[in-house]
Parts: structure tokens; sequence; C-alpha cells
């Protein structure tokens, strides 16, 4: 029955606090100015200028003559360029 009387009532207690014209103004500020930190933030990130790696499908053929690049000029341990090693 407190239920009937609490629903049949004109507004809240008079002892219920609520948040009112002034807490929605706050929420709407805060949502506006979210809005536009928003919208400068993509426009900042969408100004800067990154250096872009190769593509992946030439990535391989320069990891490929790098390797070649490496072989031709690291001879290997000593004696095995080809040179005979001393024999007894």
């Amino acid at each position: 029955m407190n239920a009937l009387a609490v629903l049949a009532s004109d507004g809240p207690a008079a002892d219920t606090v609520t948040p009112g014209v002034l807490g929605f103004i706050a929420v709407a500020a805060i949502g506006v100015a979210l809005y536009f930190l928003m919208k400068s933030m993509r426009n900042r990130l969408a100004a800067i200028q990154v250096e872009r790696d190769e593509p992946a499908g030439s990535a391989e053929d320069s990891a490929g003559t790098a390797e070649a690049a490496e072989a031709e000029a690291d001879p290997g341990p000593a004696g095995s360029a080809g040179t005979p090693s001393p024999s007894s």
C-alpha cells in the first residue's frame, strides 16, 4: 500500500535529492566539450606524417638481397673461402 502512495504523490519526497536542471546542463556541457576535443584530436592525428615501411612483398625481396650481400661480405671462418688450409 505504501508503494501506491508514493506513485500517487505529485513529486519526489521533500528529502529526496535530484540533479535537476543544473545537473543536466553540466552533463550536456561535458558532452559538447568531449565532442569538440575528439574532433580536434582526429584532425591532429590525421595531420601526422609517418614513414611507412615497404610493402610485405618487397620486404621479402629486400631480405633476400640483404642475406646475399651479407654472404658476399662475410668470408666465414678462416681457410674456408677457397684458400687451402695447411696440411701436414
